[in-house]
């Protein structure tokens, strides 16, 4: 602060030269006079003072018996008085100041945080939908009421604040965390099986059980009821609580087929430039957007400054052309194939369940090479139901 009060109101630096300069710097500051950034340089002595107090240092130059010179002239003042004549510059100067204002009246760059299971797509159709985009008027913006529009429209987010920060206009979603169905401990409820099986062991903590080890049981077998008689013959509604084990068979099917249509690149590519400067598109090429048989990826180079992002983007389409063609595959390369996508769905569907043993089959047939897996597994098949009493 003390810097800039200096360079407004201007100040000088000058040289002292003497037998006693220290001499000079003791009458400067009895007489008020307030020296800043002394320093010596062979046998001069450096000094800056406030360009209104130097004129003062003469008389105690002149009693101290040293020589002063003004060396520099720094500030506001010595500035405007070099360039009083020139009136372009302090037009220029002025006309880049209402330049500024009139550009931070307006957005120009659009933030989006937190989106994850939201579809950004949807996202950004909904707030242009609201003509909200690069190049609007912050005053134009009503944020509560663009806040209740997005919870409206999208149930899956729990909260969403709208805020402007210079020229930037930034949104900050919470999505819901999804809470798993658990029946509470207060509510009575049996134990099912979910799926075909044979128990091998059982966990209960609450409840009758129904089955016992070795049983087969079939998806929605009632496993554990909830109703449980105490020793003095009375039938009490408990909340069932277990794990059953079983053992269970899983079954996974896959085909691929010799000859297929895949989409192949013809080595066509058409490139599509624009700038966008201020929220206004301009073109840099003159192509016009290819056919359907084109498939299009954009890529997009924003300038930051400092962090900042400026109302400058770069646009680079490129149209690359595909077309069906008939694949051939062997034998070999479509049952690697068929493996893969059968390990994909084995990740996919069987990922918390304890595989015990698998058997293979592989075969041709029409045309087809194909894949069918048979597992069998051990998993917990228990799972709670609610017990609904009539009143």
């Amino acid at each position: 602060m003390l810097k800039i009060i200096r360079f407004l109101c201007g100040y000088v630096i000058f040289t002292v030269k003497g037998a006693a300069p220290e001499v000079f710097i003791n009458r400067a500051t009895k007489s008020g006079v307030r020296l800043f950034n002394i320093k010596k340089h062979k046998e001069f002595l450096y000094c800056s003072v406030m360009a209104s107090e130097y004129f003062a240092l003469r008389r105690v130059a002149k009693q101290s018996r040293v020589r002063i010179k003004i060396k520099n002239k720094v500030g506001l003042p010595f500035f405007i008085r070099l360039y009083k004549k020139r009136k372009g510059i302090f037009v220029g100067i002025m006309c880049f100041g209402l330049t500024l204002y009139f550009l931070s009246l307006y957005v120009w760059s659009i933030d989006i945080k937190g989106l994850e299971s939201t579809d950004e797509n949807q996202f950004n159709t909904l707030i242009n939908d609201l003509g909200i985009c690069t190049g609007i008027l912050k005053s134009e913006i009503d944020t509560p009421m663009v806040e209740k529009i997005i919870m409206n429209k999208f149930s899956n987010i729990s909260w969403v604040s709208v805020n402007i920060k210079g020229s930037i206009l930034s949104f900050e979603v919470k999505e819901k965390i999804e809470a798993p169905q658990i029946i509470p401990k207060t509510t009575p409820c049996n134990v099912k099986a979910n799926s075909d099986g044979q128990i091998i062991r059982m966990e209960v903590y609450e409840g009758t059980p129904e089955i016992k080890n070795g049983d087969a049981v079939v998806k929605g077998q009632l496993l554990i009821n909830g109703f449980v008689e105490d020793d003095f013959g009375t039938c009490n509604i408990r909340h069932a609580d277990a794990k059953v084990f079983a053992l269970t068979k899983h079954s996974l099917k896959k085909e691929v087929e010799l000859c297929e249509m895949q989409k192949q690149k013809t080595g066509k590519v058409v490139e599509r430039k624009r700038l966008k400067l201020f929220g206004i598109e301009l073109p840099l090429t003159l192509v016009p957007a290819p056919g359907a048989d084109f498939e299009k990826n954009v890529q997009i180079k924003s300038v930051e400054v400092g962090g900042v992002c400026l109302p400058i983007s770069y646009y680079k389409e490129v149209w690359t052309q595909f077309c069906e063609q008939k694949v051939v595959l062997s034998a070999e390369e479509a049952m690697q194939k068929a493996n893969a996508e059968l390990e994909q769905e084995e990740q996919e569907k069987l990922k918390d369940i304890k595989i015990l043993s698998e058997d293979k089959k592989e075969k041709f047939l029409n045309g087809k090479a194909t894949i069918i897996a048979d597992y069998t597994c051990e998993e917990n098949i228990a799972v709670q139901e609610e017990i609904i009493l009539e009143s």
